[in-house]
């Protein structure tokens, strides 16, 4: 009798075939991580309400939204933007400004598993020690 653990045989085969174009398993190494996972104690509360509009920018192109996140990356990027103004010439948030435009492109050629890696790299910036 099979255990709970056990796995059916022809359960990846079943799944292949619901998905004939995937060649390989989905991949993700570069998902942002969940939002109670993140290390925010000492950050500033600028910060936290741009790891918010990259993450909920994250979340609305996962779920097809790309108006909304088009809005939640325009806010995150002037957010950035002003930061750099009033003297943060830090390099990890010219690289979140780079990776916004990345992942815009991306969601212009509708390619979301690319525009979800840029915005997970906008995240990783965002979070780096300034």
């Amino acid at each position: 009798m099979p255990t709970a653990a056990a796995q059916h045989p022809y359960l990846d085969l079943f799944s292949f075939a619901l998905v004939p174009r995937m060649k390989t398993g989905p991949d993700h190494a570069k998902d942002p991580p969940a939002p109670h996972l993140l290390p925010l104690a000492n950050a500033s509360p600028e910060a936290k309400q741009v790891l918010d509009l990259l993450l909920g920018a994250d979340h609305d192109i996962r779920d097809d939204h790309e108006r909304a996140a088009g809005i939640n990356l325009a806010l995150a990027e002037t957010r950035i933007r002003l930061a750099v103004s009033h003297g943060d010439t830090s390099p990890a948030l010219q690289t979140a400004l780079n990776r916004i435009a990345q992942a815009r492109e991306e969601m212009a050629k509708h390619d979301t598993r690319r525009a979800c890696a840029a915005l997970a790299d906008a995240v990783r910036a965002v979070m780096a020690p300034h």
